[in-house]
């Protein structure tokens, strides 16, 4: 789907007064230029930066439900990965602008064809079924912020204190943007609507599912992503931070650490303990430990599972001394076999 996009500082076309300008007051233009290999992307395109910025105003609309259009195309975003890896969370739906259109609500016909005024746009805007405004004595509660401040659109100066940080760029860059917070949405608010619409982010999750046919993607991507967690949290949290800090082992460093090389190679690694592979070792279909069995098993062997770790390092260090020497060896061997092959001198 790939597309690049760089830009261009251009001089302007000369002015009655460009010789009364020093180089330094000249003023250039910037021209960006998108390579778009396909129809497909050049039509996603022409769709995307139609209207200039009214897709600014939709995406700050469809956002608090999980959607996310850039110059790809139409995602869908897994909460529960977002706030931690925004990218690994979007989940493509389409770049087929009809399909978007009629997922949002809104009318093809008049998509493609000029709106004649600044406020017929933002009337058009209000078409997306996910859009609604905040009613003026609807104060939010603290601790309320996730439910209500990020769902429905506000306006005015309280509005502002709550735009993230690409929207309050938008409003100091974008002036339409910004008259669509300054100046529509107060106004609407003061009409008294659209009140909020009666559907929320998960049923715009399970709609995406069947009319994009992502759920499959949705789901691995989720359950990769929980089950990557996991590991690490228990190699950091239940196998590093369950064995005391080095200042309260009297064997030192090196036996902490061979611990914890020795309980890694055990509870995630299958190698067996005293003989045995532990029930903490074992994991659901899934791939996922029984945290509780864990927590117990390191508990009650990590200093069991010091000394053999010890013990299996010494036993390497052995080996490789050996495996050295008798390198060493080989290789005098070979160099007497030289020598006599090759006789006196």
């Amino acid at each position: 789907m790939g597309g690049s996009a760089f830009a261009l500082r251009v001089p302007p076309l000369n002015t009655p007064h460009d010789n009364y300008q020093s180089a330094s007051d000249k003023r250039y233009v910037q021209v960006d230029v998108h390579h778009l290999p396909t129809a497909e992307r050049f039509q996603w395109e022409l769709f995307h930066s139609a209207h200039g910025d009214l897709w600014n105003i939709l995406g700050a609309t469809i956002r608090p439900f999980g959607l996310t259009a850039n110059d790809v195309g139409l995602y869908l975003r897994i909460p529960e990965i977002e706030a931690l890896d925004k990218k690994k969370s979007l989940i493509f739906l389409t770049s087929d602008p009809k399909r978007v259109l009629d997922f949002l609500g809104l009318d093809e016909d008049k998509w493609w064809k000029q709106f004649e005024t600044q406020g017929e746009m933002f009337q058009y805007a209000t078409k997306n079924r996910m859009f609604w405004v905040k009613e003026e004595a609807d104060d939010v509660k603290e601790g309320d912020v996730l439910t209500n401040v990020d769902l429905g659109q506000e306006g005015g100066d309280a509005g502002k204190k709550k735009l993230k940080h690409n929207d309050r760029q938008r409003m100091a860059k974008r002036p339409i943007f910004r008259a669509w917070i300054d100046e529509f949405i107060p106004m609407l608010r003061k009409q008294g609507g659209p009140k909020e619409p009666e559907i929320t982010r998960e049923q715009i999750r399970d709609e995406a599912f069947y009319k994009f046919g992502v759920r499959e993607v949705y789901e691995k991507r989720l359950k990769d992503w929980q089950l990557a967690r996991h590991l690490e949290e228990l190699k950091r949290d239940m196998i590093k931070g369950q064995i005391p800090p080095v200042e309260e082992i009297p064997e030192g460093p090196p036996f902490r650490s061979a611990a914890i090389r020795m309980l890694i190679d055990v509870i995630m690694g299958g190698k067996e303990f005293d003989g045995t592979i532990p029930p903490a070792a074992r994991k659901s279909e899934e791939g996922f430990y029984d945290l509780d069995l864990v927590q117990s098993f390191i508990t009650l062997n990590w200093r069991r599972a010091g000394e053999l770790g010890l013990a299996h390092q010494q036993v390497r260090a052995m080996e490789t001394m050996r495996a050295k020497e008798q390198k060493k060896r080989k290789a005098a061997e070979e160099m007497d076999r030289h020598a006599c092959a090759a006789g006196p001198i």
